[in-house]
């Protein structure tokens, strides 16, 4: 084929599909003018899987202290009985202590990384399921709390952290042993002779000012304070 041959067959070729394009282009129908494109969008069913994730039943408003020493409240959504997500409650300027003194908005937001998966301990597979109390602590309740000497430390084995027994026991058992302790700590260290016995142990001057003879005052109530 010389090069005229070729011009006129490619000449012809594209005349053909310039008219088949044309009757193409006649079938098809006119783009509707959309004024709002969020009203004419079809099918949105796909979003609902995204807020379905967010949906839940009921809510919540707990104090967190994952073995820390802040105590941030924060509130649990509740989704099929199960806390499905922690968040910040940005409550904290709403409430205060005994005395009537109140915290700012400038403590929101207030909690951190550990407690925004603290449910993932909860429901974890490694979580406790039942109540559990060191074998040498629950012979030294029986014992009616002696004195921790240090025999008696290594005999409840006070001195050897993590090399107990763990004893099962029920949910009852475990609160009425909480309340004896409880009751053993204020007793031991209420009144003049709480004192005395507080200031042998080394506890600041400074807190006693504030103490007013009362054992429960000595009270540490939070997490990893076994010792």
């Amino acid at each position: 084929m010389n090069r005229r041959e070729f011009l006129k067959t490619s000449a012809g070729t594209t005349g053909l599909f310039l008219g088949t394009g044309k009757l193409f282009l006649k079938t098809l129908e006119p783009i509707p003018e959309i004024a709002n494109p969020l009203e004419f969008y079809p099918d949105k069913d796909w979003e609902k899987v995204y807020r379905d994730q967010y949906r839940y039943d009921s809510s919540f408003t707990y104090i967190c202290s994952p073995n820390d020493t802040h105590a941030c409240r924060v509130r649990a959504y509740v989704r099929n009985g199960v806390a499905v997500r922690l968040e910040q409650s940005y409550d904290h300027q709403s409430y205060g202590d005994g005395l009537g003194n109140t915290a700012t908005p400038q403590w929101n937001p207030r909690m951190c990384l550990k407690g925004f998966a603290f449910q993932r301990r909860v429901y974890g597979p490694f979580r406790l399921r039942y109540p559990l109390v060191r074998k040498g602590w629950k012979e030294w309740a029986d014992d009616g709390f002696p004195e921790l000497t240090p025999e008696n430390k290594a005999r409840y084995k006070f001195d050897r952290r993590g090399q107990d027994e763990l004893l099962r026991v029920t949910w009852d058992q475990a609160f009425a042993y909480a309340a004896k302790g409880m009751i053993a700590i204020a007793k031991k260290y209420s009144g003049s002779d709480g004192r005395k016995r507080l200031q042998d142990e080394g506890y600041p001057e400074e807190m006693l000012t504030h103490w007013n003879e009362a054992g429960t005052r000595t009270f540490k109530l939070r997490g990893g304070m076994g010792l």
